[in-house]
């Protein structure tokens, strides 16, 4: 649960987001957005607001930024018209940013009826029997392009590609249901639970893969599930992806510049020790998911080694898969600073204001 301290911090925030558009940036964004946790009664004491903005004008683009508050990352990020427009379409995994938003801000009324629009689309997509299957389709295919993936390289790589299996194979249930996962990953499985018709058997091997303790076991219960799905959603199953070849260690040299994006990323790493403290085994598995997917996108971009969280992970003793993320950040924030990089972290409201970001 939420605390008063962390809920009051967000308080301050939106407020404050609100009032920055209104007055330093009058004129500069169509929209300020928040959706997520803070709003649809799943924040926990290290829970962030999750907010995005249009921009208007060039200017508008200034307006958002990473930083870190009372040790929770903050990400405030711009989005376009045109790729709302896709995720209103369920082009991308993200329809809490549509459907279950929070308008901060608006430019004029053009704008908030322009997203408007973008909420009826929403709607009118889910209700689409057909257009939903088609969506199913499209994400039981890319969940059968993991297939290859997860059948070579080290555990790290083959639970990456599970995870992101489960991901899109979770979503292609969803789909078929003529919804989408309101609380993100966050209620992914339990919102799988809830629903009208899922696969006879499929949310145990949803938990058989995440419980795998081998290569041999995930590949069992990932080649299972994706068999089922296939026959419940009557799809022919496509020729998977090749296996992907190890990348080339990243050549970068300034890892300072990865300040922003450990600004960001912070929250995931309290979100595993969230999870820990909770036990909730299925949640740091995908949370460990997304983690390492950033890690594998920098280990291949700078030079930095490339930290295998996902190896240490246990579905039944979270422990080790905490440590194993306590020292990748720990490495990764020596590296940013080593670099002479700079983290934006305050420790108070009024630390935060005195920035003037």
């Amino acid at each position: 649960m939420e605390t008063a301290v962390r809920k009051r911090l967000n308080d301050q925030l939106v407020s404050w987001l609100q009032e920055r558009a209104a007055g330093a940036f009058a004129g500069e964004l169509s929209l300020v957005v928040s959706y997520g946790s803070h709003w649809n009664g799943t924040a926990g004491p290290l829970s962030d607001v999750d907010c995005y903005f249009v921009p208007k004008t060039e200017r508008g683009q200034e307006f958002g930024g990473q930083f870190i508050l009372q040790g929770v990352g903050y990400d405030i990020f711009p989005l376009s018209w045109e790729r709302l427009g896709g995720i209103a379409r369920l082009e991308e995994s993200l329809a809490p940013l549509v459907g279950d938003a929070q308008v901060l801000y608006y430019g004029d009324q053009g704008d908030l009826e322009r997203f408007r629009g973008l909420e009826r689309e929403l709607r009118h997509c889910l209700g689409d029997g057909a257009y939903c299957r088609e969506m199913a389709g499209k994400r039981f295919d890319r969940a059968w392009g993991q297939w290859g993936r997860l059948k070579t390289g080290d555990l790290c790589s083959r639970r990456l590609a599970a995870g992101l299996l489960l991901m899109d194979a979770g979503e292609a249930v969803a789909f078929a249901n003529g919804t989408y996962f309101h609380r993100g990953l966050k209620g992914q499985f339990a919102d799988l639970q809830a629903m009208a018709q899922t696969p006879e058997g499929f949310l145990a091997l949803y938990q058989q893969v995440i419980q795998a303790g081998d290569a041999q076991a995930l590949e069992k219960a990932c080649g299972e599930l994706l068999a089922l799905l296939g026959d419940w959603l009557e799809f022919t199953r496509p020729a998977p992806a090749p296996a992907r070849r190890e990348g080339e260690p990243g050549q970068r040299k300034d890892a300072a510049a990865l300040g922003p994006w450990y600004e960001e990323l912070c929250s995931t790493f309290q979100k595993l020790r969230s999870c820990q403290e909770r036990g909730d085994w299925v949640l740091a598995f995908l949370s460990a998911v997304c983690l390492q997917r950033e890690l594998e996108d920098i280990a291949g971009e700078y030079a930095v080694p490339r930290h295998q969280v996902l190896d240490a992970y246990r579905w039944d003793d979270l422990d080790p898969l905490v440590q194993a993320a306590d020292r990748a950040e720990a490495a990764l924030v020596a590296a940013i600073r080593r670099g002479g990089g700079v983290i934006k972290e305050y420790d108070s409201w009024e630390d935060f204001l005195a920035a003037r970001l």
